[in-house]
């Protein structure tokens, strides 16, 4: 593709000669030898098949052809070198990561965490917002999305982050009313209320027949939680969400003991990005650092 394209370092060797019209100075410049710098416009010459200097006596002077070589070269060097630092620049210029994730996912888990992201790459500037409608990338200005769906999304490069896997959760003291698995019969059921199948699927996963009418129902996990945490009744919410109020025992797992009152919900969790073949390097930062958080969830 480029059959008249010179050696880079024969290339260098001139223009640094024909700049200062020294092969000594050209050789300081370059940390190499004025032997080397000989050679290395010769071979130039000889790739071009002119002479490209007259050597005179302790000077050189640029053949007409060398005149006209150099300006071309000394312009496609300084071209590659601009290009080559701005490259090498670009991580360390301010950039906007714009992300758009789920409520309950931005609230209770991501914002807590995002200052780690922050000092490991200070250079950008995140624009976080919250949401859970249908993403369309060509509408709206969103570098990464997540979302949570029974489907994978479309109109979109997709990643599975991870499944749902749900936990029963409620606080201490009403555990100690939870002997047995029929005893949540005698609860209130707190309910999300975008999902209000849910209960029913984890029945029928632990064999279980519904007969309690007490339901109270929330729009998102993150005031799920808080209402487990209350006391308000039992939860099914993903253990992602609730690992510190596990920790700290603001929220238990009743029945522990019995892996069935953990399930897999029919959603997972997604993420988004723009169709394309190659993504930024900011956008890959991201998904890096998130496919590490995540990596305790995912099967």
């Amino acid at each position: 593709m480029y059959s008249h394209l010179p050696p880079l370092n024969a290339l260098r060797a001139f223009e640094a000669s024909a700049r200062l019209m020294s092969f000594t100075l050209a050789s300081k410049e370059l940390f190499v030898t004025h032997g080397a710098i000989s050679k290395q416009v010769k071979i130039l010459e000889d790739f071009v098949g002119l002479p490209l200097f007259i050597r005179q006596h302790r000077s050189l002077k640029l053949t007409d052809e060398g005149e006209r070589y150099f300006i071309h070269a000394q312009a496609a060097l300084q071209t590659i070198n601009n290009a080559t630092s701005d490259l090498i620049s670009q991580p360390l210029r301010t950039q906007t990561l714009a992300i758009n994730v789920l409520p309950s996912l931005t609230i209770s888990w991501l914002i807590p965490r995002l200052e780690e992201f922050k000092s490991r790459y200070p250079h950008l500037y995140v624009d976080l917002s919250i949401g859970d409608f249908e993403v369309d990338f060509n509408k709206v200005n969103y570098d990464i999305a997540i979302r949570s769906s029974t489907t994978v999304p479309k109109a979109a490069n997709v990643m599975t982050l991870m499944d749902e896997d749900l936990c029963l959760v409620c606080s201490p003291a009403l555990a100690e009313n939870l002997i047995h698995i029929t005893d949540i019969n005698q609860m209130t059921l707190l309910q999300h209320t975008t999902r209000p199948g849910l209960w029913q699927l984890w029945a029928e996963n632990v064999g279980l027949e519904l007969t309690t009418d007490k339901k109270f129902g929330v729009e998102h996990f993150y005031m799920l939680s808080q209402a487990a945490v209350s006391g308000m009744g039992v939860a099914l919410i993903p253990r992602f969400f609730i690992e510190d109020e596990l920790r700290t025992g603001k929220l238990v797992i009743p029945f522990e003991a019995n892996t069935d009152a953990q399930f897999t919900s029919p959603y997972r969790y997604y993420l988004l990005t723009p169709k394309s073949s190659n993504l930024p390097l900011k956008v890959q930062s991201f998904i890096d650092w998130l496919l590490e958080l995540f990596s305790p969830y995912r099967h």
